[in-house]
């Protein structure tokens, strides 16, 4: 008859078992998470439509939206190869302020080798508003069958006062549209001056920049110097460091970044001129200015430039 182990000597059997279980559980995890560590940004982004030199229309662009043709005969004689034009906001009741015009906008812009980038500005206080309005633009096709070639979310609104629950909101949007879009359907993530994130640690502490740059092909940052710097050097500065905050918050140099400039209407070209020599001096995939009705000549002539 064999004698029964005493309990002192069971609990350390089982001790030593555990502790077995337990290394072998931790050398497991450990080269599972360094196999399956998510990458700093996008594998693959598709980025195409925020490359090279774009322009921004806005729903209050009454110019363009009454004269969708001139708008883009306009844009293709001065180079640029992107539309970024808006379809709603949050405040509307509407998915499209102007369906028709958005349906004349992107076949004449396909038909003059334009690319044409949906953008919409949520306010995250409503998901299911937010996800429909996305859904639509994502999904939106014209009479003849022509559809947009890319979405962008412009983040900004903080109608949503908690900062943790408002980028919880945003990633459970942007993980919806990206599910909706598909894999390799150009998405951007159109993002507040990093400048002002640094500046202004009130408005957006937090600012989910790993996360974005995950889930959308390019950053757009609304690096507006015109509201907060005067002068070539300044703009220069303030480019360069949008720039490299975008980098630094993200972790990784590989991050696509479009950079939207000043106003047009408050760029002076000396300005405009040192704004581009920053962007590109940068590495940046792509550049613009906001919004199509006062980009001038010589802007158009400077922002041109390779």
């Amino acid at each position: 008859m064999v004698r029964p182990a005493s309990p002192r000597t069971i609990a350390v059997a089982v001790v030593a078992v555990l502790g077995v279980l337990t290394a072998i559980a931790l050398r497991a995890g450990g080269e599972a998470s360094s196999e399956l560590a998510e990458p700093l940004v996008r594998t693959n982004p598709v980025t195409e439509p925020f490359e090279g030199l774009g322009v921004w229309v806005d729903i209050h662009d009454d110019e363009s939206w009454s004269d969708p043709i001139r708008a883009l005969d306009t844009m293709v004689a001065n180079g640029a190869t992107t539309l970024y034009l808006q379809t709603s906001n949050g405040d509307r009741n509407v998915p499209f302020v102007f369906p028709d015009e958005t349906a004349l906008f992107i076949d004449a812009a396909h038909d003059r080798g334009v690319r044409v980038v949906a953008w919409y500005l949520p306010h995250l206080t409503n998901l299911v508003v937010d996800r429909a309005r996305t859904r639509a633009a994502i999904a939106f096709a014209t009479p003849r069958g022509d559809r947009f070639d890319g979405f962008a979310l412009d983040i900004e609104s903080s109608a949503v006062r908690d900062p943790l629950r408002r980028n919880e909101r945003l990633m459970r949007l942007s993980d919806r549209m990206r599910q909706i879009a598909g894999d390799r359907y150009p998405l951007g993530a159109i993002v507040p001056s990093p400048v002002r994130l640094v500046d202004d640690r009130t408005y957006w502490p937090g600012f989910p920049w790993g996360e974005l740059a995950r889930t959308y092909d390019a950053v757009l940052p609304m690096t507006y110097y015109t509201y907060r710097v005067h002068g070539p050097a300044d703009t220069a500065s303030y480019v360069t460091k949008a720039v490299e905050e975008i980098r630094k918050g993200v972790g990784s140099d590989a991050v696509p970044i479009h950079v939207i400039g000043g106003l047009a209407r408050d760029a002076t070209d000396p300005e405009t001129r040192a704004f581009a020599r920053a962007v590109r001096d940068a590495g940046s995939i792509g550049v613009s200015y906001y919004t199509l009705p006062f980009v001038t000549p010589a802007q158009w002539a400077i922002l041109g430039q390779d």
